[in-house]
């Protein structure tokens, strides 16, 4: 018996195939589909269907561990699998020891990471446990704006982009939105601006177009 169905798998495997445009790196999708199909617990495909298995299980909410784990599957199979930018070890799975930059800006210091992350995920937790209170988009507004925060922190050296982009696809299943898909065309037009601007007004607007809400 499949565990996921045609539609899922279709869901996951553009996700992967558009997430990894918008980084520059071209993924095969035929290969990124039998990888899902097959139930990969490894690379991006493993990443997709460990959150995915996640979302159904509505006692567990985001743990540090999980946003780490997927940064780790995502970067992992980049030296593996040949792909641009292979990841040094001690980068795979653990917060940045570096400085790094987004949209032209410079992230906030790497001791500063770790306490960063915690208060993030601490919002996502509590947020998670009453998300069942707030209209649609007010739980759209929070994906929004938790999206923004997380990409301004950067916590990690590479996969910020794609780990960050898989946890708001994860967040949308738990929260039983149905889920949309960030895609290359989407980069420069309104996706890369609300993140060089870290205006969260912006984003909002781009979760809104996407889910196709009017606020």
């Amino acid at each position: 018996m499949k565990e996921f169905d045609a539609e899922t798998i279709n869901l996951l495997t553009i996700f992967i195939v558009e997430s990894n445009l918008i980084e520059g790196i071209k993924v095969d999708p035929v290969l990124i589909r039998n990888e899902l199909m097959s139930g990969e617990k490894s690379g991006h495909a493993g990443a997709m269907l460990f959150l995915q298995k996640l979302a159904k299980n509505k006692k567990h909410i985001l743990t540090e561990a999980d946003v780490k784990k997927v940064q780790e599957l995502i970067t992992k199979e980049q030296g593996e699998k040949g792909l641009d930018r292979p990841l040094k070890s001690k980068w795979v799975g653990e917060y940045r020891d570096i400085g790094v930059m987004v949209g032209g800006k410079i992230c906030p210091h790497y001791s500063q990471v770790p306490s960063l992350m915690k208060n993030l995920i601490l919002q996502i937790q509590e947020w998670q446990k009453r998300w069942e209170i707030f209209e649609k988009i007010e739980n759209i507004a929070f994906l929004a704006d938790s999206h923004l925060d997380f990409e301004k922190i950067h916590p990690f050296a590479d996969g910020n982009g794609r780990t960050g982009r898989a946890l708001i696809l994860y967040l949308m299943l738990y929260m039983d939105i149905k889920p949309f898909i960030f895609t290359n065309y989407d980069k420069f037009l309104c996706y890369y601006p609300p993140l060089q601007k870290e205006d969260k007004k912006i984003m909002r607007q781009y979760f809104y177009q996407k889910s196709k809400i009017t606020p």
